[in-house]
């Protein structure tokens, strides 16, 4: 049973005794009763910090009265309003039909249209959690599944990710910067105005067997936050540290990082969102190799009615002392990225996007990369939505690789106390070998029961399988109360 499958059901079965005898960690939620939302998208990226859901790429939202595509959709936490805006349809509502903007306030259960509809560029290295579905209670909770969670200064999968939205007049005291372990069981510490603090006990066969933490969040005004968080198991221990910081309306700053045995990194980024687009200076140091970037994104254009597009640069900075010809480098990236209108066939919607970029070296080298990808959703029923998407990346020499991700996934909601998001991926990727790279397939799954009072439990896992790739430490298993 030496096998991530096996470990990961031994784990399960565990966490599930443990569970049974000893109950769990309760997560609260605002408005637990309101209406389901499901968001699903070629990338849908949360940003706690901001207060704000992002969508791109063949949107598609159901529930809670609306039903609508879009190629790109924002929602604000804070104002409880969703925005979408880009090859608009709207199957419910006042107003259904293609329109240039569409703006829908979940409070007041009602619509308009909105020739302005804007919806910002944000980078994705500022997100706190990154997927392809969510299931939002609408001034409750976002529910991530099969997604990647900023945990420290990285991104690492997860099966399920439950975030609680604050209220408006709340401070933000920030996500947790430690990974979270298959079995948690959390203790506060210490609660005060402008801090709270807890520990932790903690099992996790993959990051480290059993353990303990302590945990500081700190917010004294409602602009910004510090979390520091020590983790000891048994491979060492480990110090996380998450700081963010709304300057403005428009420009913000964030410092994260990491420390543990044999590995040091962290990040720092200004970034700043207006009305001719998206730009952040960053730094990003992993042990000796540092990268320092000034990203550029301009806003959406149209083409048309079939696409629209937006151009972006990157002039980067390198230091990298292991190689010893070009200790560092500069780099310049410019590109552009482009959205298709979608193809409604019945219920189904198909889009496709495409990136396009050349980075060149002040070394006399240049490298051409370029991307594409295709998302659909089919919405079987008001019960069952099947979604399916296709990527494809390459990098010509002299760096050159290649990815290409297929993926088949299925929403079962058999009523409000019932919930299953399933799905199976296949990388496919030039340099993939036993023990390198990515697992050839993942197939994940995410169960969610919910009682008549509203508590109820949420299971999820991630199971690399495949005669390629790297399997160690790729199984993911999750599971909370919640009420």
């Amino acid at each position: 049973m030496n096998t991530p499958a096996g470990l990961a059901c031994a784990a399960y079965a565990f966490a599930l005794a443990l569970t049974l005898c000893f109950g769990g960690v309760p997560v609260r939620a605002r408005a637990a009763d309101s209406a389901p939302v499901v968001i699903t998208a070629q990338q849908v990226a949360l940003y706690a910090d901001r207060g704000i859901l992002l969508a791109q790429g063949g949107v598609s939202v159901h529930g809670a009265g609306l039903q609508l595509t879009a190629t790109r959709v924002a929602y604000d936490l804070r104002a409880n309003r969703l925005t979408a805006a880009g090859d608009v349809t709207v199957r419910s509502g006042a107003a259904p039909g293609n329109v240039a903007g569409y703006v829908y306030d979940f409070a007041a259960k009602n619509g308009r249209v909105d020739p302005n509809a804007a919806v910002p560029q944000l980078s994705t290295a500022d997100a706190s959690a990154v997927g392809q579905q969510v299931e939002l209670r609408p001034g409750g909770s976002i529910v991530f599944t099969n997604a990647q969670v900023l945990t420290g200064s990285t991104l690492i999968p997860v099966a399920s990710y439950a975030y609680t939205i604050p209220p408006p007049s709340a401070k933000d005291f920030g996500y947790s910067p430690v990974p979270s372990a298959a079995l948690e069981w959390a203790v506060p510490v210490g609660v005060s105005r402008n801090d709270y603090t807890f520990a932790r006990a903690r099992f996790d066969r993959y990051n480290g067997g059993l353990g303990t933490g302590l945990e500081e969040h700190y917010a004294r005004t409602g602009r910004g936050y510090v979390a520091l968080g020590a983790t000891l198991d048994m491979n060492g221990a480990r110090f996380d540290m998450a700081a963010y910081e709304r300057i403005n309306d428009s420009l913000s700053q964030s410092l994260t990082s990491t420390y543990l045995f044999g590995t040091h990194t962290w990040r720092y980024a200004l970034s700043s969102t207006g009305k001719y687009g998206f730009a952040s200076l960053s730094s990003t140091q992993y042990n000796a190799s540092r990268s320092d970037d000034f990203f550029l994104a301009g806003n959406q254009h149209p083409i048309g009615k079939v696409a629209s597009f937006h151009l972006q640069a990157d002039l980067g900075h390198d230091v990298h002392p292991s190689d010893r010809d070009v200790a560092d480098d500069l780099r310049l990236t410019p590109g552009v990225h482009i959205d298709t209108a979608a193809v409604h066939i019945r219920n189904a919607s198909i889009t496709a996007s495409g990136d396009v970029g050349e980075s060149i070296y002040s070394y006399g080298r240049g490298t051409l990369s370029s991307g594409a990808s295709l998302w659909a959703t089919l919405p079987q029923s008001s019960r069952l939505l099947w979604t399916a998407g296709a990527s494809f990346s390459h990098n010509a020499p002299p760096f050159p690789s290649s990815t290409r991700t297929y993926t088949l996934g299925a929403t079962w909601r058999a009523g409000d106390r019932f919930n299953l998001v399933s799905s199976i991926a296949y990388n496919h990727d030039y340099g993939q070998s036993p023990g390198n790279g990515r697992p050839e397939f993942v197939a994940a799954f995410d169960v969610r029961v919910r009682r008549k009072n509203g508590t109820g439990i949420e299971v999820g896992t991630l199971l690399p399988f495949g005669h390629v790739g790297n399997m160690n430490k790729q199984a993911v298993l999750n599971f909370r109360f919640f009420k």
